[in-house]
């Protein structure tokens, strides 16, 4: 408020940043999920391209939550409804 932000637009120039690290952070989700998910279709019986289809669904589902949560909570602190708790 000191610089003449309202108390949303001070939250969000704080947690802006943060949230774009959190969902660059994505590029590394991929080195265990999906191996596993190709490997476990081939295992069960499915076909390469099955296996493929099945991890690009796996990686989008991933990355549509974590932008789903990084959205929400950003809205919440900005809007004031999330706050650290006050130490007594």
């Amino acid at each position: 408020m000191a610089l003449g932000f309202v108390p949303r637009e001070a939250a969000l120039e704080v947690c802006r940043p943060v949230a774009g690290q959190a969902l660059d952070k994505t590029r590394t989700v991929g080195l265990v999920t999906l191996p596993g998910a190709f490997v476990g279709v081939l295992l069960g019986g499915g076909s390469a391209v099955q296996a493929g289809a099945t991890q690009l669904l796996v990686l989008i589902a991933l990355l549509a939550a974590e932008a789903i949560v990084v959205g929400l909570t950003l809205e919440l602190v900005a809007g004031g409804m999330l706050r650290r708790p006050v130490a007594p």
